[in-house]
């Protein structure tokens, strides 16, 4: 067998790259630190929930990720919209929960109230997909 390159884009049994692949450039972007990511993550489960399950389930099928483009630009930029409307609304609730993780490293369940405050938060915020319901 002869290598010719195009092996290196394929995992196990994984679906080759498209021909043409989608390439964009998502503006809409963020960088969290784990501190930020930990204290937001469940935010972004409730108000990106649909983005992620589309990515997750590309994913799960092991699309290739040149084929996932879109998907992924649909999570970077819900996450992003989230992550900029907690700070406009939600930054107490935020804080509290980075404070709490940071004081609590090993026992996150202490922190479970003040992640449901910041929840409820972005909830009746409606960040993220939620803005597209209460349309």
């Amino acid at each position: 067998m002869v290598f010719n390159g195009s092996e290196a884009f394929k995992g196990a049994s994984a679906p080759s790259l498209e021909r043409e692949v989608s390439v964009t450039s998502n503006n809409n972007r963020v960088l969290l630190d784990s501190q930020e990511l930990n204290a937001a993550s469940g935010a972004f489960n409730l108000c990106c929930g649909e983005a992620y399950a589309r990515f997750s389930e590309l994913k799960r099928l092991k699309v290739h990720p040149g084929n996932m483009t879109k998907e992924r630009d649909a999570v970077e930029s819900c996450s992003a919209n989230v992550y900029n409307g907690i700070k406009a609304s939600c930054v107490e609730q935020f804080d509290a929960v980075k404070s709490c993780l940071s004081d609590n490293p090993d026992v996150w369940a202490k922190c479970a109230s003040m992640r449901r405050e910041l929840e409820v938060c972005t909830v009746k915020n409606n960040l993220g997909e939620l803005k597209k319901l209460s349309s």
